[in-house]
């Protein structure tokens, strides 16, 4: 019985956000050694998510589990990849048991896990202050992943007690970012930015880079939180979302 699992990344230029999403795939593999684990890129990195699906329907396996590797239900999960699908699964006359998975942020731990990177910096702001929590994620324009973003950025404002909050949407524009960020700065005593991304790349480059420029103009008012990062962090979102992963 051929079980197979495909886990599906945006796909990044940068190395570094490659060898994460590579680490990610070795740390699947070791947990659930009775599937056969693959890993693919909606663009940019090769294999692509077409030549891994073709890869599972050509050997005929039982079922296969399609992973989103994302943490929104932006439009890669809710159309391209379920797009690409439909198009590859026509060419076959076997079909295999086919699930896709739900993205990330509907994982019972995704919220202990964002607040534990506030706790770790937590400490740094003073709450007799003004404070700020600013949430950055990459832009989209899929409404239901606005809304998660919003509401994901309320619930950590109303359980830290900040004194307001803010959703930016970013994009490779590294200007326009500092300019949001600037335009915030007004009436507050501290931001705590929070980065919610999986692996490294040209998004989170950026923001660090803007807010070290930022915290030397404004004497140290950014304190930026770090992203989701840890192969065990990822792999408890993802398997809490599927009952057949340990």
């Amino acid at each position: 019985m051929k079980k197979g699992v495909l886990l599906c990344c945006h796909g990044t230029r940068s190395i570094k956000g490659t060898y994460d999403t590579k680490k990610i795939l070795t740390f699947f593999k070791q947990k659930n050694k009775n599937y056969i684990t693959k890993i693919s890129y909606l663009e940019i990195r090769k294999p692509s998510i077409e030549d891994q699906l073709k890869f599972f329907l050509k050997r005929k396996f039982e079922s296969l589990l399609i992973i989103p590797v994302m943490i929104f239900p932006g439009n890669h999960v809710t159309k391209d990849i379920p797009k690409i699908l439909i198009s590859v699964k026509k060419n076959y006359k076997y079909l295999p048991k086919i699930t896709i998975t739900k993205p990330l942020i509907y994982s019972k731990y995704f919220f202990s896990t964002v607040q534990k990177k506030i706790e770790k910096k937590i400490k740094l702001i003073n709450k007799e202050d003004k404070n700020c929590i600013i949430t950055v994620a990459s832009n989209t324009v899929n409404l239901k992943a606005k809304s998660n973003i919003k509401s994901l950025t309320k619930k950590i404002y109303k359980q830290n007690n900040f004194n307001f909050f803010e959703s930016i949407l970013i994009t490779l524009d590294k200007n326009k970012l500092k300019d949001k960020l600037e335009n915030l700065n007004q009436g507050f005593d501290k931001f705590m930015i929070l980065p919610i991304f999986l692996f490294r790349g040209k998004l989170l480059e950026n923001l660090k880079s803007v807010v070290i420029e930022l915290n030397r103009k404004y004497n140290n008012k950014f304190i930026l939180c770090s992203h989701i990062n840890d192969n065990k962090e990822i792999y408890k979102l993802i398997s809490n979302l599927n009952k057949n992963i340990t």
